[in-house]
């Protein structure tokens, strides 16, 4: 795309004295057509702002809508409205702004060439990177136009999966920027619409990122769960005596208990009760367990059914119930709880 000056010059009249008008190409319109071909999403909203206003009129226009409006949006900037853009819903496009130059020459060596670089303001850029053709969840979008922007030395203020750009083919109306009685041009530069080549494997790292997070939030919160369980409790079910339980064997052996060695206790120890069934055993360690761990098999619940297993059937257990009588271990083998037990766990195991 040509300069500000020729896109100044195609917003002018017809050079010369009354010689006949000539079709001119209509260089906001081609750089819209630029911009908007390379976000590539199905629709997109719009939004005008007078300069010196915080209100927005916003539109939501597919991009054939769009670029029949170029007129009017050229007609409401001439009248002192910044002109902006966003993808609608949900996109796989994240936008970096308030870029250098060299901001722009390290993203293309480390992979994240954007799909669309837009020059907002004389020497400062915004970065549309895309890092899918699909929508991408909201947690891990938000997180990746964070990280980028900071990566970057972008804005950090404006990173978020909502954020607006500016539409190029048309004036920022920054007084500041006000230069020889006229306004800069927004200019679509480099547009390839791409996915970067180091999406997926950012991505990825992201997901886990944000995968190890929910584990820690998670664990405080089973870990609080503890320390905050009564004492004493007439109608017990099996979840209430695991943090009771629990809530002992973290106080006798401190924070740094292992929670593994901790689940095996109450968990033979609730096998050896008589009170609750395999089932029961296993949907308390489900939800009560403070071990979580990144890249458990099956995660949480495949833990807790494969512990409830073992102990249900581990050697100490079953010479528990020896001699205890045909009906009692005809029940066991049915998976249900026989009878009470008084006992209560340790950690040797």
């Amino acid at each position: 795309m040509g300069g500000a000056t020729d896109v100044a010059r195609d917003h002018a009249g017809p050079e010369g004295g009354g010689g006949p008008s000539q079709t001119r190409r209509d260089r906001s319109l081609e750089a819209v057509q630029r911009q908007v071909k390379a976000l590539g999403v199905a629709r997109l909203e719009v939004a005008l702002r007078e300069a010196q206003g915080r209100e927005l009129v916003k539109r939501s226009w597919s991009a054939q809508e769009l670029e029949q409006s170029v007129a009017w949006l050229k007609r409401m900037n001439a009248r002192g409205h910044d002109v902006f853009i966003r993808p609608e819903g949900g996109h796989g496009l994240v936008l970096v702004d308030g870029l250098q130059r060299e901001a722009l020459a390290r993203m293309a060596k480390e992979g994240f060439t954007p799909a669309a670089t837009i020059e907002a303001g004389p020497g400062h850029f915004q970065a549309w990177v895309k890092l899918s053709e699909g929508p991408l969840p909201a947690e891990v979008h938000d997180q990746a136009a964070r990280t980028l922007a900071r990566h970057y030395g972008g804005t950090l203020e404006k990173a978020s999966s909502r954020s607006w750009g500016r539409l190029a083919g048309f004036t920022h109306q920054a007084p500041a920027l006000r230069k020889e009685d006229r306004q800069p041009y927004v200019l679509a530069h480099e547009s390839p619409g791409r996915v970067a080549a180091a999406a997926p494997a950012f991505l990825q790292h992201l997901a886990e990122g944000l995968e190890r997070q929910r584990e820690q939030q998670e664990r405080a919160a089973r870990l609080e769960a503890i320390r905050a369980a009564p004492d004493h409790v007439w109608q017990r079910d099996a979840l209430t005596v695991y943090r009771q339980q629990a809530q002992q064997l973290l106080a006798r052996h401190g924070p740094a208990v292992d929670f593994e060695r901790v689940d095996w206790a109450i968990a033979t120890h609730l096998a050896k009760s008589g009170r609750y069934s395999r089932q029961e055993i296993e949907r308390a360690l489900h939800e009560g367990s403070p071990h979580i761990e990144h890249g458990q098999p099956g995660g949480i619940e495949g833990y807790a059914r494969r512990t409830a297993a073992q102990a249900w059937n581990a050697p100490e257990v079953l010479a528990h119930w020896q001699g205890r009588g045909r009906e009692i271990q005809r029940q066991r083998e049915l998976g249900r709880a026989p009878e009470r037990g008084r006992e209560g766990p340790s950690l040797g195991r």
